[in-house]
């Protein structure tokens, strides 16, 4: 049996590449403070912590919704391989 995959190939053209640096620093930030904050909730009473609608909230702007959505819900499922 032979699987096809799609892919999906873009350029994406930037007037100033401080946009994609800052871009870049939002979704890491963002990825690293989840991390923490459910490292943290692991090792403290672990009772683990999945809510993350605050952070959802302080990135959208900065990153946009679907951005901070995609990036909470890849963090998820890293976290629920563990």
């Amino acid at each position: 049996m032979v699987l096809m995959k799609r892919t999906n190939r873009f350029n994406i053209r930037w007037d100033d590449p401080q946009e994609v640096k800052d871009l870049a620093l939002g979704c890491s930030t963002l990825w690293n403070k989840l991390t923490y904050k459910r490292r943290q909730s692991f090792f403290d009473d672990r009772n683990f912590d999945w809510s993350s609608d605050e952070l959802y909230d302080e990135f959208k702007g900065w990153i946009g919704s679907a951005t901070a959505q995609q990036i909470i819900r890849k963090n998820d499922s890293a976290w629920k391989s563990f």
